[in-house]
């Protein structure tokens, strides 16, 4: 006689399904992403109740977000000096935001269901699916939003990642979901002996296969000039940037990586984000002298991040290009970091409190222009986790001239040696693979690196240690991808329909009187 499994251990195996899905983004186990989202979808089919399946959903939330943004524990315990017991209160605060998400899918997915009949293909391909990538689009965009860990990203080597450039991360999540309800409904039929459905869910399976096959043989742009980059990881952590020797110790790092032996006349130098603890305009002017020396002597051109003073008043988190003649071009940062660029109504008391240098910081316009490099190639910036949206990045295709290049220059010195670094990693392979073109990452503690338009890295160095990248990069032209020029609505509208359909052939079949699992 089998033992009932009690609800306090189904609440145990969502927070243990949801740490899988977690530990699933950055080592990229997109097998260990499915299964655990297939389990969270068998446990919302056999929740007695909505407000059980929405509980489960944001037990799953926490244990998946708990286990990959863990690391903003180092910023606030490390960097700001807070106990531990405070560092570990804000990250399950912050997982259970979070985990509101995942929490609508349960609901969602709670109220789709009228019965929990035998044929449940309507509730594993049409309502789960649907309800959870809609609530993870939800995610990109509500208070201002927060995408990090998503799903997708498990899949950045695997065959789901040949769709980026059709449907981008939003329309990877939905496969995802769509193929964890394919797992679910060919383990039912299995165990019902239904050979039939067992056979469509393979037949399904192979035409998915069979569309990624087809997907990666096509090619999304074309080649064109060959840019040389020295890339520069400078490797000083937070608490030494802001010490008293804090500029002084920045200035002789970088400036010692920039005249190194093997730069290229012709090479773009490229130096992480926020590099000095104080502002650009406020530098000593023998320390700005000697920082362009190389650009004003050589030629080279010179792109680095500081914080510069806005048109609009205030500081901005700023990308610069220098080039000889004091030639100045600035890309000012559009989408800003809550806590960390911005303070979020109400939380002045939080930042006080961890003494954050430079946390209300001004936004920049939507509309910017590209930064125009060697032989006229056009190369698009972007600060930090703004590669994190791939809609901020869209922006730089509706003037009608795609970039070439995108540069992301990128400060996690304030998250330790954690998983923070190869998961933004993944994000940058994302974004070249959803708008085929190239990306080079320049980084204080890493990855500092260069991907090509197929997302895949041509060079990089180790993480958290100082150094420089010399590498050649080829310009990518050509048509915008699909994703490029629809962005994310395609899946969305697909998503609803699912949905809405899911939720009427559920409400519009009659419910079975002894229906129960």
């Amino acid at each position: 006689m089998t033992r009932k499994i009690n609800f306090l251990e189904i609440c145990g195996f969502a927070l243990v399904l949801g740490a899988a899905q977690g530990f699933s983004i950055a080592p990229h186990w997109a097998l260990i992403q499915l299964l655990s989202l297939a389990g969270i979808c068998f446990l919302f089919l056999y929740s007695s109740s909505v407000a059980r399946s929405t509980f489960l959903g944001f037990l799953f939330g926490l244990g998946w977000f708990s286990s990959s943004v863990y690391w903003i524990y180092f910023s606030i315990h490390d960097y700001g000096y807070q106990p531990a017991w405070v560092a570990v209160i804000a990250v399950v605060a912050f997982a259970s935001l979070l985990a509101i998400f995942p929490a609508a899918a349960g609901l969602l997915s709670g109220l789709g269901l009228r019965d929990r009949s035998r044929k449940n293909w309507v509730f594993f391909l049409l309502i789960a699916p649907a309800a959870w990538a809609l609530t993870e689009w939800l995610r990109t965009w509500v208070l201002s939003g927060f995408p990090w860990a998503a799903g997708a990203y498990a899949h950045i080597e695997g065959p789901l990642s040949v769709f980026a450039p059709v449907i981008g991360a939003t329309g990877i999540n939905y496969l995802a979901a769509l193929t964890a309800g394919l797992i679910c409904l060919f383990v039912l039929s299995m165990k019902r002996r239904d050979i039939w459905t067992a056979n469509l869910v393979a037949v399904a399976f192979l035409a998915l296969l069979g569309s990624a096959f087809l997907l990666k043989e096509k090619t999304w742009s074309e080649p064109g000039e060959t840019v040389n980059f020295r890339l520069i990881q400078g490797g000083i952590a937070q608490n030494e940037k802001f010490s008293p020797m804090g500029t002084e110790q920045s200035f002789a790092r970088y400036t010692e990586e920039m005249s190194a032996p093997g730069l290229k006349k012709d090479a773009v130098i490229v130096l992480p984000e926020t590099i000095f603890p104080i502002p650009f305009d406020k530098l000593p002017t023998k320390m700005l002298k000697e920082l362009t020396k190389v650009t004003e002597e050589k030629g080279n051109p010179l792109i680095l991040g500081a914080f510069i003073r806005s048109p609009e008043g205030g500081y901005a988190n700023t990308a610069i290009l220098i080039e000889k003649g004091s030639k100045f071009g600035f890309y000012f940062k559009k989408h800003l970091v809550p806590f960390g660029e911005y303070v979020p109504f109400g939380f002045r008391w939080f930042i006080d409190m961890l003494g954050i240098p430079m946390a209300n910081l001004k936004e920049g316009n939507v509309s910017q222009e590209p930064f125009t490099v060697v032989d006229q190639v056009s190369v698009a910036p972007t600060l930090c986790y703004e590669d994190l949206f791939s809609e901020t990045i869209r922006q730089w295709w509706s003037k009608g001239e795609a970039p070439g290049i995108l540069i992301n220059l990128s400060n996690l010195g304030w998250f330790g040696d954690s998983a923070a670094l190869p998961q933004h990693l993944s994000i940058s392979r994302m974004r070249a693979k959803e708008f085929a073109r190239p990306i080079v990452r320049a980084t204080n503690t890493g990855a500092t690196a260069a991907i090509n338009e197929k997302g895949q890295i041509i060079a990089r160095l180790p993480f958290m240690v100082p150094g420089k990248l010399d590498v050649a990069v080829t310009a990518a032209i050509g048509k915008p991808t699909p994703y490029a020029s629809l962005g994310d609505l395609p899946s969305v509208l697909v998503m609803l329909l699912s949905l809405v359909a899911g939720i009427g052939l559920s409400w519009c079949r009659k419910p079975k009187a002894s229906s129960q699992h």
